[in-house]
């Protein structure tokens, strides 16, 4: 059987973090595993360490101006479809920039079985299947075609294969002191890490604090001359054992995106902030359900402020504990499974309509 193209449109920067990526590179991952696909990614540049992740499932990488507009975007998919020479083309969007337009304009062509993952964006969705994995997404009003099928709440996180093997009951955990790890990803421009270098330095108590950032963090000199040759704080820039650091953290203070939900997996309870408006909702439903103590916007916290949280729940192993139980109950990992597993029943039914 001839591999079913698969395209995925999404990137990684900065300005947009690396939630969207990640989430597609983990369907990426099941899909070229299971041998039914050939998968391919159209994106802006990437940093290094995505670059790598693709190279490793083999993925064919198409790379986008970074000044091209949608109408760029539509014109470089419509030519690889042609290229393609296949009935059916998947294409799966993640990007926040992307319009009702541009999907409808993919939607005409009858080759396209169109995928969108949605985070509560004000747009209409003309497509296929719409996903949308976030803890409230079920009670969201979304306007999608009437014949899409809606892919909704968290029984549809994508968890990466690194991720994914890691899992653990919070019961097994045995560091022999606190693991407290700051993961703020790639949207910290600002340099909100660094108060968490502040607020660490404070502390008498001996625990290990690791401070997870990209490569090309433009803060990065400033926060190696702030931990100097202190014992206990350890900087890591794009580490390939990222996913064991999660795996082994007693508490994660995070942005409230895509690393709540493969922390919730692990079963890591959480200190949340916003980096941008869109991560709030995110970040205040964990905290509704009892799994994450939501600090407000990363503009708000103050080293003096995260030193007081991290004292406070330092102090209290049996309700992180529960809170870690109560976090895995609510994400089990199979989303990326569920979703091809639709895909794979809709591209049957396709063919057997069309014979």
């Amino acid at each position: 059987m001839q591999a079913v193209p698969i395209i995925f449109r999404c990137d990684a920067s900065s300005d947009l973090g690396w939630g969207h990526f990640r989430r597609c590179y983990a369907l990426a991952e099941v899909a070229q595993q299971s041998g039914r696909y050939k998968v391919h990614f159209l994106c802006r540049a990437l940093p290094r360490g995505l670059e790598k992740k693709l190279k490793e499932i083999h993925a064919v990488v198409q790379v986008l101006d970074e000044q091209a507009t949608l109408e760029r975007d539509l014109e470089v998919l419509h030519s690889m479809f042609d290229l393609m020479s296949r009935k059916n083309v998947i294409v799966c969007v993640d990007h926040p920039g992307w319009t009702s337009d541009c999907l409808e304009s993919l939607k005409r062509d009858s080759r396209v079985i169109l995928m969108a993952f949605d985070d509560g964006y004000q747009r209409h969705y003309p497509v296929d299947f719409l996903i949308n994995p976030n803890l409230d997404a079920e009670k969201l009003a979304i306007s999608a075609s009437s014949t899409a099928q809606q892919l909704l709440g968290p029984k549809y996180v994508m968890v990466r294969d690194e991720i994914h093997t890691l899992r653990q009951n919070p019961t097994e955990r045995m560091a022999e002191s606190f693991q407290f790890l700051v993961t703020l990803g790639g949207g910290d421009r600002w340099g909100h890490a660094l108060k968490c270098i502040d607020a660490v330095r404070q502390s008498s108590s001996k625990f290990e604090t690791h401070i997870v950032v990209g490569s090309q963090w433009p803060h990065l000199d400033k926060a190696k001359r702030m931990i100097g040759n202190h014992p206990r704080i350890h900087l890591y820039e794009d580490p390939s054992f990222y996913p064991q650091l999660l795996a082994r953290a007693d508490l994660a203070l995070c942005g409230g995106g895509a690393t709540t939900y493969e922390l919730a997996y692990l079963g890591i309870p959480m200190l949340t902030v916003a980096l941008s408006p869109h991560q709030v909702p995110i970040a205040r439903s964990w905290e509704s359900r009892g799994i994450a103590d939501h600090i407000g916007s990363a503009d708000v916290m103050t080293p003096e402020l995260l030193y007081q949280k991290l004292i406070y729940w330092m102090e209290r192993d049996q309700e992180l504990e529960n809170r870690g139980v109560a976090a895995q109950k609510i994400v089990d990992g199979r989303g990326k499974f569920r979703v091809l597993e639709r895909v794979a029943k809709f591209i049957q039914a396709r063919k057997s309509a069309a014979a």
